[in-house]
């Protein structure tokens, strides 16, 4: 027959009892997979190491978002990822005890992150307050965007890059809660490896190749293969090789702003609207010179917005 260890699940903390010899396994409860030597590390944590755990990440995590006031500057192609990777060494290790901390506490891991945003949350609100820029409404929306751009194209790229348990788990309350406190000012937690493809790429129309991906079309679609003529073509032609690369140097840097730093959606409709749609009609209509102003217009203001 048989023999049973049992213990609790790392995750959900839940008690188990599972037969001598198998590894890996998933929770009964919470169905996360799971370590025999994970489950019966628990039975041996000093008392008070969550708790220490806890101070450490309330002391150390907001660091890694509040040191970082200019990095919405280093969101080029040219700068991206270097800086994403030097940011990735300065803060990896407080990272990972994101992970760790969760992992100590008795009610289950859900409660230590819940805590571990709030603690965050709460570091970020008392930094915001003792910026004098928070005193004036234009500066006070510069200061979230900041820091929404470090949460969103640094801190949470990297929480999911280390494949922890609770990276997932981290990144939706993290972003749950910080909508619940600042809700005109949204963001989407990014992911590392789709930033680096979408900097890396050349020859892109980048934004309206994000409007047309937003919008569920096709790569060779109508729209698409107007602008790629259009920019290929008559704008080559018409003295526009400056602004083709000024457009590739900055456009992949509004696209991530709108993609994560904003709200998306709002974003997407103001951009078809206001500039893509009569843009392409002017091509249409063998207006270029129009589409030209139009287009230069958008690439100006969104470049104003996003990285002045």
């Amino acid at each position: 027959m048989a023999e049973y260890i049992k213990g609790n699940c790392p995750h959900c903390k839940k008690p188990l009892e599972i037969p001598d010899g198998l590894e890996k396994f998933s929770c009964l409860y919470c169905g996360m997979r799971t370590s025999l030597q994970e489950m019966l590390e628990l039975q041996n944590i000093p008392e008070g190491q969550y708790e220490a755990e806890l101070e450490y990440l309330k002391a150390e995590l907001p660091n890694t978002v509040t040191n970082y006031p200019n990095h919405y500057r280093k969101m080029t192609k040219k700068e991206y990822i270097p800086t994403f990777k030097a940011y990735e060494a300065e803060n990896k290790e407080i990272v990972k005890r994101i992970d760790t901390c969760a992992k100590l506490c008795s009610e289950g891991a859900k409660k230590a992150i819940s805590q571990i945003c709030a603690d965050l949350i709460d570091a970020l609100e008392s930094y915001f307050y003792a910026q004098p820029r928070w005193q004036k409404e234009n500066k006070r929306n510069d200061l979230l965007f900041e820091t929404r751009v470090v949460l969103a194209i640094f801190l949470t790229p990297l929480v999911k890059k280390l494949h922890m348990d609770t990276s997932e788990m981290f990144r939706r309350e993290l972003n749950r809660q910080w909508l619940e406190k600042w809700p005109e000012h949204k963001w989407t937690p990014g992911d590392y490896q789709v930033l680096e493809a979408g900097y890396s790429k050349k020859g892109l129309c980048y934004i309206t190749t994000a409007l047309c991906r937003y919008e569920g079309k096709d790569d060779d679609c109508e729209q698409l293969q107007a602008f790629r003529n259009f920019r290929d073509g008559w704008l080559r032609e018409n003295g526009g090789q400056d602004d083709i690369a000024l457009y590739y140097e900055i456009a992949p840097v509004i696209v991530a702003c709108m993609d994560y730093c904003d709200d998306t959606d709002l974003c997407y409709a103001q951009v078809r609207e206001k500039w893509l749609a009569p843009c392409y009609e002017a091509i249409v209509n063998g207006r270029n010179d129009e589409c030209r102003k139009l287009y230069t217009q958008m690439v100006r203001t969104l470049q104003n917005r996003y990285m002045s």
